[in-house]
């Protein structure tokens, strides 16, 4: 399997490559089939596994962090704003109160994260192919990136039911 680049690689993240008998891993560790034989139901689990594909995968990274980009130019400094947006759309539920306000503080406790380490908001954002956003703070990004892949890690946004 050799990464495609540019637009390409966006085009992948719907045709994965799949061997008969070995699935990529990230998948195996969200229960996919071996494909080997018929499966009527898919057993689904949760495991510390996931959640360490969902917090360093650079796939998910970088889906955090357009996500993130996109409520920036949303919704601006309105943090609360940030917050609610990115919440519903990787749920398909607004947060309910105490949600919101642990996601809102840790975004403010990112963002001054950041703000007093700016390399390091560089060396997050540089994750992934697609280029940031320029034009966008870099602190502001990043803390808003940690907000979303937080979310991201929410059972809702893993399961159906």
């Amino acid at each position: 399997y050799t990464q495609d680049k540019g637009d390409k690689l966006y085009r992948r993240s719907l045709y994965t490559f799949w061997r008969r008998t070995a699935p990529p891993p990230s998948m195996l560790t969200f229960d996919a089939t071996s494909r080997e034989v018929c499966t009527a139901k898919r057993e689904t689990t949760t495991t510390p596994l996931q959640a360490l594909v969902l917090l360093n995968d650079p796939q998910f990274l970088e889906a955090a962090r357009v996500l993130a980009e996109q409520t920036i130019r949303t919704h601006g400094d309105n943090l609360g704003a940030r917050v609610d947006d990115a919440f519903r759309r990787l749920t398909g539920r607004t947060p309910q109160p105490r949600e919101q306000e642990i996601l809102t503080r840790l975004l403010t406790e990112q963002l001054d994260y950041f703000k007093t380490q700016p390399e390091a908001a560089a060396k997050y954002l540089a994750i992934g192919e697609r280029p940031r956003d320029a034009a966008l703070s870099a602190e502001q990004v990043a803390a808003t990136t940690v907000m979303t892949s937080a979310v991201m890690n929410h059972d809702e946004f893993v399961m159906k039911r």
